[in-house]
This record gives C-alpha cells, sequence and structure tokens, in this order.
C-alpha cells in the first residue's frame, strides 16, 4: 500500500497499519514519521549470515556423527543458496517495497529450510529417541521460527 505523504490522514493511516508489526523501512525511502522499533533492509543480511553459520554448525554436527558412527550412508543437508537483493528497476516506493518483501521472504524462507534439516537430524525415525546426529545444544526439535539473534531485534510497533 502506498500513502502519499501530503494525505491529510498520512499518520493515522500509517500507525493503522504498522501498529503491533514489525517495520521493515526500504532503501530509498524516508518516512514522515518516527518509528519504535523500526528494521532496515540491511538488518536481513544478518539473518543470512546467521544462516550461514548455523549451516555451518548443522554440517559439522552430521560429519562429527557420520566420523564417530562410521556411518557412510548419512545424506548431506541440502541448504538454499543465500538470495540476493535486487531492487526492482521501476524506483518508486510501491515497487521498493515488493522488492524489499520479496527479499526479506526469500531470507527467511533460507532460514526456516536450514533450521528444518537441523531439525530433520535431531529426532531418530526408528526409536524417537533424541538427540541423534545433532549434538544436544542443537537438538531442539522444533522449528526456530527465527536465530535468538535476530529475533530479539524484531519487534513490533507499540499500538497507539
Amino acid at each position: 500500500m502506498v500513502i502519499e505523504h501530503d494525505d491529510e490522514r498520512y499518520d493515522a493511516k500509517v500507525r493503522a497499519l504498522t501498529a503491533d508489526r514489525a517495520v521493515v523501512l526500504t532503501t530509498g525511502t524516508a518516512p514522515c514519521m518516527e518509528f519504535a522499533h523500526a528494521l532496515l533492509i540491511g538488518e536481513f543480511d544478518g539473518l543470512l549470515t546467521e544462516t550461514a553459520r548455523h549451516q555451518q554448525r548443522i554440517t559439522q554436527a552430521v560429519a562429527e556423527y557420520a566420523s564417530r558412527t562410521h556411518n557412510r550412508n548419512l545424506v548431506s543437508p541440502n541448504f538454499p543458496a543465500a538470495p540476493k537483493f535486487a531492487i526492482d528497476k521501476r524506483d518508486e516506493p510501491a515497487y521498493r517495497a515488493w522488492s524489499t518483501a520479496n527479499y526479506i521472504a526469500d531470507v527467511w524462507s533460507a532460514w526456516i529450510l536450514t533450521d528444518e534439516q537441523r531439525v530433520r537430524r535431531t529426532i531418530e525415525p526408528r526409536t524417537g529417541s533424541s538427540p541423534w546426529i545433532m549434538p544436544e545444544e542443537l537438538g531442539e526439535p522444533n522449528l526456530a521460527m527465527f536465530p535468538s539473534e535476530f529475533a530479539k531485534r524484531l519487534r513490533p510497533e507499540p499500538v497507539a
């Protein structure tokens, strides 16, 4: 949604749309109002970095398990490629927002798909015992919505 800055109800409309939601400011857009917890797109580059570290820990855990058990039949984790941010050629607010939303979705998907690889190796399918391939510190059987450091920065805007 694009709200023109000269709209007499600009502040009320923006507050209604953003209250109790995380806000990400797009590159090239200067808001006409203050946000308490808005994120910049670079925060998601940090999420990609955390995702890459998580992938390394998972890969290392699988390799250590294979070495310890002499299991040569382990399936290696299949991680998604890291997405790249690509701004739309049309340098207008709606297209910047669309490009930003697509990038955020791709980065979040990379995290979720990475953590899914960890979860798949947490509980031994035949016995239901845990931990299995993953060491205890990676043995949480539930999917993590976000890594903890990123989750701390992701805060909703206050309600009025």
